[in-house]
């Protein structure tokens, strides 16, 4: 049997011991290693990818993390806060960078079972793209759990569980404030960063359940979830509809400031002139909505979304029942309350 659950047992010994083991507690006495490897996804065998990290402590449970990037300011908040947790709980941990791109991806997973690691972490691309892999992770006696975005329904009973911010719900709220914003009628831009995706998809889902008839989406654009993309993207917006923009939506804070930034730089006056509204809640977006160029935004909190996946791990571990689906909130932020409301990162 996998040593996963040998160290459910050691764990739960542990606990009666000390009556509750403490993060202080478990890093004093059990030494990790973090390592992040960032893989070139031009590259067909992941195999041939840098050396993972080094155990310290064969006994150390061993996360395998395949994540989708590792820049981009919520995946670089997630990941600190990942890193953290690591060290508090004394676990092992390696970092697989896939880049965005799905067969990479796949092959990374079958890269994790093979080091036999304890428990994987994946932040799935394509929700159908992964399933195989999950379930060779599954019958290998490997607990897999999603963060941040799910598998889709036909492969949820080969993960343990999914934690994260409710993609249909963050849309919803920013459906809400576009609709708010302009009175139920006028002309959208969407900037998305991967249009297409399962994340995407979702967001889109929601904020298009909130909109009146008398909106309309003029266009949908891929930023690449980069500002500067962005910024240049909206500029050629601007020239091919001009005034017919009344509102723009971003999936994502720094692609909003990016669209503020050409919305102001061709004249326009932006919260007058044009509506901009934008998902996750950054710290810089603060600024804007208090200038009122940023109408509002949703929060997706990336340090709650990975804690969120550790209380989950944990679970498992001690054998307690885990809940399929585990949602963090996402309160939107707008003018009202900005100054009693924290940042997300």
């Amino acid at each position: 049997m996998k040593k996963v659950f040998t160290l459910v047992l050691c764990i739960l010994v542990a606990a009666i011991a000390v009556c509750g083991c403490s993060s202080s507690t478990t890093a004093d006495t059990t030494s990790s290693s973090e390592a992040i490897e960032t893989t070139d996804a031009t590259e067909a065998d992941a195999s041939e990818e840098a050396t993972v990290s080094t155990d310290t402590d064969d006994t150390a449970l061993k996360i395998g993390f395949s994540i989708i990037c590792t820049d981009g300011y919520y995946v670089v908040g997630l990941i600190n806060r990942y890193e953290e947790l690591i060290e508090e709980y004394g676990y092992d941990s390696v970092i697989l960078d896939c880049q965005f791109d799905t067969a990479t991806q796949v092959t990374q997973i079958d890269n994790l079972i093979a080091q036999d690691v304890d428990v994987i972490i994946v932040m799935p691309i394509d929700s159908l793209a992964l399933i195989t892999e999950i379930q060779k992770a599954n019958e290998a006696g490997i607990p897999v759990f999603c963060v941040h975005s799910k598998i889709d329904e036909s492969g949820e009973d080969y993960i343990i569980g999914f934690a994260g911010s409710d993609s249909v719900k963050l849309g919803e709220g920013a459906g809400s404030l576009m609709e708010e914003a302009l009175g139920g009628e006028g002309n959208v831009v969407i900037m998305g960063g991967s249009p297409g995706s399962d994340n995407a998809n979702c967001l889109t889902e929601g904020f298009m359940s909130q909109l009146s008839s008398d909106i309309t989406i003029l266009t949908t654009v891929d930023t690449n979830w980069d500002r500067s993309t962005t910024t240049t993207l909206m500029e050629d917006l601007l020239t091919q509809y001009g005034d017919d923009i009344d509102g723009v939506w971003a999936m994502d804070d720094n692609i909003a400031i990016g669209a503020i930034n050409a919305i102001e730089a061709a004249g326009y006056t932006a919260g007058q002139d044009m509506v901009v509204v934008g998902i996750n809640g950054q710290s810089e977006a603060w600024d804007y909505i208090k200038s009122g160029a940023l109408y509002g935004t949703v929060i997706q909190d990336p340090a709650a979304n990975i804690e969120l996946t550790f209380d989950i791990i944990q679970q498992y571990l001690n054998g307690e029942e885990v809940e399929k689906y585990n949602y963090t909130g996402s309160p939107t932020v707008t003018i009202d309350n900005v100054n009693e409301t924290d940042p997300a990162f």
